[in-house]
């Protein structure tokens, strides 16, 4: 299996927001609603790097939800004079229930982007892996 990090942005983005591996744009990501596998079961990519890897997908997260919620607020409350006692409990609700549909886009793009940023790294972990798996057999 040759395995191939995203070449553009483009890319990047259309394999995160598919919830495909970034590497081989086959495998899925997820196996559940949150549960995620280890590696990709086309192409053995191991999605976790280290403790905290995905911490930087909170960010993607908590930013697609304030652009949305801002967006809105000043979209429905200045263009089309909504009033704020109807926006603010809408937007609230909304803030707290986006973040929990948006987790696994969150972290497929998260893990997209390094891979296209990261290219070099990617590929290290990649023959690291086989190393490992070349000492245990």
């Amino acid at each position: 299996m040759i395995l191939d990090p995203p070449n553009s942005l483009g890319q990047a983005f259309s394999r995160g927001i598919r919830l495909k591996c970034p590497m081989c744009n086959k495998g899925r990501l997820f196996c559940g609603f949150i549960r995620m596998p280890k590696s990709c079961s086309v192409c053995a990519f191991h999605f976790e790097r280290g403790p905290g890897y995905f911490l930087g997908s909170t960010y993607i997260n908590y930013g697609v939800t304030t652009l949305l919620t801002t967006w809105t607020y000043m979209v429905l409350r200045f263009g089309f004079d909504i009033s704020r006692s109807v926006l603010i409990p809408a937007l609230a609700a909304f803030c707290l229930i986006f973040p929990v549909l948006f987790f696994r886009y969150a972290r497929s793009l998260w893990l997209s982007f390094d891979c296209y940023f990261d290219r070099t790294g990617a590929m290290e972990s990649v023959s690291e892996r086989e190393k490992l798996e070349d000492k245990q057999l």
